[in-house]
């Protein structure tokens, strides 16, 4: 056995057992006990494990590099799958939600109105950050009280060294970074208007879009792991799928936000549970034009399709119009003083993720994602996340005003 496949299968023992003694290792791999000391050093100068008297043990804070081990690979890269646990003070985790997704780096120009075809303007201010639906749901569900894992992609690029302190400092409690030469780091190009606080954007998915098989399949014991896989549409579509029919197999809630909007993800419907969208990607894939709560239910008959999906339909200042797989309901907005909308549709997934992780039923969920949003709009930024005991306390009090309303008892009514 090579060094690097004892060290990797080691590595693979300690995560699993917590703490192991180097005679014990010696044995299992028929080497001396300095070998395994060797082995164990260069573990801990990789930030993977801790030394301790006669062993090791599990570090708090890993990084994982796995090389090139066999030709299957299709990209001439590392791989990266960096561990970050956390524990946040008085924290407890209700459900767990992996997020298989997008990282962009969001280049921002605030403006007081949208130029017109041709016209060139000045901005108010630009600024660069994170984002990526994949990151942003992952953080709106982890500030939403569930323990998370994402899954996402960078290329080889500054940007990648921006998304792993970003991601390390972000208080997700772990992610698996993977890193490609091929593509680049996603990058988005985002206008935000003053006058209407809309935001229109365009996005390079690069490295988001590169996503192999295999490392999908090195992903799957945190699908595993979770209650809920969180799926969007800015990876390549043949990652979507294979984690979605795991999941399945393997009886996890599947969330499929359809962001942006893409035919192909039609081909993720028998896999996944619940389909969330908003007004805009509804219109498409039902091809009915949305003006209005009535165009939204008839929309949801041609979503929810044969087998009576679960669907959301965030209506911005309309609400939500949603079916539960037996009748549609509509929730009106919860009244908040809109600050920045960007993301906001991110925040209401990640929070109705969460809630759903942690065993609550579809309207539970769509009750607390909208008083989640309704605070997270309030605030300057993707990553300005609202305090939950400030989400609980708005929902409590506006509880009454925003309560479901039935407008149908049957799927296919007008």
């Amino acid at each position: 056995m090579f060094s690097e496949e004892r060290r990797q299968e080691i590595y693979t023992i300690i995560r699993e057992q917590k703490k192991v003694k180097v005679a014990q290792l010696a044995e299992k791999f028929n080497v001396t006990l300095e070998t395994i000391r060797s082995d164990l050093k260069y573990l801990e100068g990789e930030g993977l494990i801790k030394r301790c008297h006669g062993g090791a043990i599990l570090g708090k804070q890993e990084i994982k590099k796995i090389s090139k081990f066999s030709d299957s690979f299709d990209i001439s890269c590392l791989l990266h799958d960096l561990l970050i646990v956390r524990e946040r003070k008085d924290r407890k985790p209700e459900g767990k939600v992996c997020v298989l997704g997008s990282f962009v780096v969001d280049i921002i120009a605030n403006v007081d109105s949208f130029p017109k075809v041709g016209e060139l303007i000045n901005s108010k201010s630009n600024s660069i950050g994170p984002g990526g639906k994949g990151t942003n749901q992952a953080m709106a569900a982890s500030f939403s009280d569930a323990k998370v894992h994402l899954i996402t992609k960078v290329g080889e690029d500054h940007f990648s060294k921006y998304a792993y302190k970003y991601l390390q400092e972000s208080g997700i409690d772990s992610f698996t970074i993977f890193q490609t030469e091929i593509e680049p780091t996603g990058s988005s190009i985002s206008y935000l208007a003053d006058e209407t606080q809309n935001n229109i954007t365009a996005t390079y998915l690069g490295a988001n879009n590169t996503f192999s098989d295999q490392e999908i399949d090195i992903s799957l014991p945190y699908v595993s792991e979770a209650d809920v896989l969180l799926l969007q549409g800015e990876i390549n579509i043949e990652a979507n799928i294979k984690a979605a029919l795991f999941a399945k197999s393997v009886n996890k809630t599947v969330v499929l936000n359809v962001a942006p909007y893409n035919e192909n993800l039609k081909q993720l419907y028998s896999n996944i549970d619940f389909i969330t969208l908003n007004a805009n990607q509804a219109s498409h894939w039902a091809d009915i034009e949305i003006n209005n709560i009535n165009d939204a239910k008839q929309a949801i008959n041609v979503i929810s399709g044969d087998e009576n999906k679960k669907v959301i339909i965030y209506m911005d200042e309309l609400g939500v119009v949603y079916f539960d797989g037996r009748a549609t309901f509509h929730i009106p907005p919860m009244p908040s003083l809109r600050v920045d909308t960007m993301a906001a549709t991110d925040a209401f997934n990640g929070a109705f993720a969460s809630k759903i992780a942690a065993g609550g039923t579809m309207h539970e969920s769509i009750l607390f994602a909208s008083a989640f949003l309704s605070a997270f709009i309030e605030q300057k930024g993707v990553t300005a996340m609202p305090v939950l005991s400030q989400v609980q306390a708005r929902l409590k009090s506006r509880l009454e005003d925003i309560r479901p309303q039935i407008i149908c008892n049957e799927k296919r009514c007008i």
